[in-house]
């Protein structure tokens, strides 16, 4: 134990003898440096894994996913009661992989003069090891956009909460209301 303390005492003097010096903040300042550095080194965040894991699989999936939610807060606007919702889409999901992309372009003039451009292109998808083999890398994962929506409930009926749940899912999806139809439910 007496060991111990002596060499926390040696390393204090050491320490201070090397901040106290001119050139002590500056080796603090390129320490700091190099750790933040190497930091990014020991990242146990992966980006390179596919980011289709957490996104939608499917229209479908995507589809009830939105309904769900709408019909959890249009519930929520007073008078609605019992709500059923139904959206449309335009498309499916989209997947947008990433590429690495090279382009060469050379110029050459002839005896006559004229001047003759090639070109080239490659484009390649980027591609990684997984356990299941090799996979493209996700780049994107686009949902679809929203082409309408239909809404069923027991206030339907009344202009007001008609008005109100048209306001709400135009807010919320970023629709013009004339792509949303709210009606009572029988």
């Amino acid at each position: 134990m007496k060991g111990i303390v002596e060499t926390m005492d040696t390393f204090k003097e050491k320490w201070s003898k090397i901040v106290h010096r001119k050139n002590g903040l500056f080796l603090l300042g390129i320490a700091g440096i190099l750790l933040i550095g190497f930091s990014g080194f020991f990242s146990t965040d992966s980006n390179t894994e596919p980011a289709a894991d957490s996104s939608y699989q499917t229209e479908s999936d995507y589809q009830k996913k939105i309904e769900e939610q709408l019909t959890e807060v249009i519930g929520q606007v007073q008078g609605a009661g019992e709500v059923t919702v139904m959206l449309t889409l335009e498309s499916g999901p989209e997947t947008v992989y990433a590429q690495n992309e090279q382009s060469q372009t050379s110029t050459r003039e002839d005896e006559e003069g004229t001047v003759q451009r090639d070109s080239s292109f490659q484009n390649e998808h980027i591609l990684f090891d997984s356990g299941a083999g090799k996979q493209a890398l996700v780049e994107e994962q686009l949902v679809p956009d929203i082409k309408g929506v239909a809404v069923v409930c027991s206030g339907g009926d009344d202009i007001a909460v008609i008005e109100r749940i048209t306001e709400l899912v135009s807010v919320v999806l970023d629709l013009p209301s004339n792509r949303i139809c709210v009606t009572k439910k029988i």
